[in-house]
């Protein structure tokens, strides 16, 4: 398996950080890049083995994407991991980790485990630009977080703005 580890500062308290990534419905929110989600089905509520059904979307290519929540420990982290051969890699494994750095700001972890597609056509892939791609998508990740979390927070709203209803 591979790993890939990424961390960012958010200035907004544990409690708001955790409850807006611990809704599904908020991932399209912060995948505004080249890769687009679109959660089509949650099963609520949250606790260990419900199911997540997404569309992960590149361009024109669209792909399922069916995950199950593996653990779970509020605010502290969950992990999901995609239920085999139901998405784009072979195997992925993500911990969302939060840490309260003070009453203002907190720090998102993420931890993936994961296993390109495509055998070793992927791997090859994977060792000469997964990096820089995973790299790219997290970062832009952290910057639609960010924006988010710090514009509903100077604003007194709550931390996943409008409620959408993913059944």
């Amino acid at each position: 398996m591979r790993h890939f580890e990424y961390a960012f500062v958010v200035n907004a308290p544990l409690d708001q950080v955790w409850a807006f990534h611990d809704d599904p419905t908020a991932l399209p929110k912060v995948m505004t890049g080249a890769v687009k989600m679109h959660v089509h089905h949650v099963d609520r509520p949250l606790q260990p083995g419900s199911r997540i059904l997404m569309t992960m979307q590149i361009g024109p290519v669209r792909r399922r994407w069916n995950v199950r929540l593996r653990a779970r420990e509020a605010p502290r982290f969950f992990a999901d991991e995609q239920i085999e051969g139901e998405g784009p890699f072979r195997a992925w494994r993500h911990t969302h980790a939060f840490e309260a750095i003070d009453a203002h700001r907190t720090r998102v972890i993420d931890r993936l485990e994961y296993e390109p597609p495509l055998g070793w056509l992927g791997k090859i892939g994977d060792a000469l630009i997964g990096g820089i791609l995973m790299r790219s998508l997290f970062a832009s990740r952290a910057k639609a977080t960010r924006r988010w979390l710090e514009s509903q927070a100077s604003r007194g709203a709550s931390p996943a703005g409008a409620e959408q209803s993913a059944q």
